[in-house]
């Protein structure tokens, strides 16, 4: 009997342990957020509940369409989405000349803001991509905004 239940405590240490390290995994990779406005309807909703990959975009560029998060300082509600349009080696363009081509680490995102439409950011800029629409469950997406 005493086996038995020295061998209980080590499963429960070993699932607390397991437990622990899954939450603080989770909680340096991955962000939860929730959608304020329209501004990036239909992919995302005001209201939905996103899931925010914060790790993968350091070893991983952003594809066309994906949305990603930005730290805006002085923006009130903390972080904004925007929508990349092209990537490292994409000519930057405006009113239809090229301006340059884009660096290995630079990203092109919509910006309504901006004078010209859109925002050429560095990776370090950009906290994550949006990985899920988890909310509500009747659109549960991966990866929303881009397409299959």
């Amino acid at each position: 009997m005493n086996g038995r239940r020295r061998d209980l405590l080590r499963a429960l240490v070993a699932l607390l342990a397991a437990f622990v390290v899954t939450t603080v995994a989770v909680a340096l990779l991955l962000e939860r957020g929730v959608v304020i406005g329209d501004f990036m309807a239909p992919a995302l909703l005001d209201g939905d509940g996103i899931v925010v990959d914060r790790a993968s975009g350091r070893f991983i560029d952003y594809r066309p369409g994906e949305i990603v998060s930005l730290q805006v300082p002085g923006e009130r509600r903390g972080r904004v989405l925007k929508r990349v349009r092209g990537g490292p080696g994409d000519p930057v363009l405006a009113s239809g000349t090229q301006l340059r081509a884009l660096g290995p680490d630079e990203f092109v995102v919509d910006d309504d803001l901006a004078a010209n439409g859109y925002t050429v950011l560095e990776r370090s800029e950009i906290e994550g991509r949006v990985l899920l629409r988890a909310w509500p469950l009747s659109r549960l997406k991966w990866r929303p905004g881009v397409e299959p």
